[in-house]
């Protein structure tokens, strides 16, 4: 038995650190064949979460509300303990609030220049791939480990006012500027719903990252998380269903 615990953690790491399109696959399967996937100690499941983000290290750098979207594995070592790889398809980071910096084009810097209220949005967006080792007391869990990021979108927004409000918008691509990967530590807080079910509660999640270096290459700003969310075990052995 704790062999066939060990083996299933091991392969559900390796799924996750595989390269994008196997992340993409392991998903699909959970999405599609939960409740094969799915055992006594095996969970897979979806997770949304609402987050703000900000660019730690920036002046001024205000929090950017949006929501990310993604599947875990939860595999259960034994006692308290699990692992959970996580595979997040939209993780969006950046800030709002920005102060303006030259854009480089002579004609839209001027038109900033003469514009009330001037603004810039940063907005990056990842796909990521957390692995928490968990522990569980009751209905509460928590889990903590690295997190890997692939940026897969980087601009930043102008907007300021000329005659009507944010009536001047002008939108500059980063990605020459951008690092592409971005690693830092996340932490995860659960609070089971249905803790007689166990792995197959669904949860009430608080998420935190922070990145351990800048998310441009040419200045600072460190990718910062926070949200609040659930997550929706799919699928599960026939005991779980109608516990006694």
């Amino acid at each position: 038995m704790t062999t066939r615990l060990i083996t299933r953690a091991l392969v559900a790491v390796t799924l996750c650190l595989l390269p994008l399109r196997a992340a993409w696959s392991q998903a699909l399967l959970v999405l599609l064949f939960g409740d094969k996937f799915a055992s006594e100690n095996v969970q897979g499941g979806i997770k949304f979460d609402v987050v703000g983000t900000t660019l730690a290290g920036v002046a001024d750098a205000a929090r950017l509300r949006s929501w990310d979207l993604g599947g875990f594995i939860e595999v259960k070592l034994g006692g308290r303990w699990s692992i959970q790889p996580e595979f997040t398809f939209k993780s969006p980071a950046g800030a709002r609030g920005l102060p303006f910096v030259p854009t480089g084009a002579d004609a839209v810097d001027s038109a900033f220049a003469t514009a009330r209220d001037v603004s810039v949005t940063r907005t990056l967006g990842y796909i990521t791939i957390p692995i928490l080792v968990k522990l569980r007391a009751g209905r509460f869990g928590l889990g903590i480990g690295p997190q890997l990021g692939y940026v897969v979108r980087a601009e930043d927004r102008y907007v300021g006012t000329v005659t009507r409000t944010d009536d001047l918008a002008y939108t500059v691509g980063l990605w020459s500027r951008v690092n592409r990967w971005d690693s830092g530590v996340s932490v995860t807080g659960e609070f089971a719903l249905a803790p007689q079910l166990g792995l197959h509660s669904m949860r009430i999640r608080l998420v935190w990252y922070h990145a351990f270096g800048d998310a441009l290459s040419d200045g600072p700003g460190k990718n910062d998380t926070f949200g609040v969310g659930f997550g929706l075990p799919i699928g599960g052995p026939r005991q779980a269903e109608s516990p006694k």
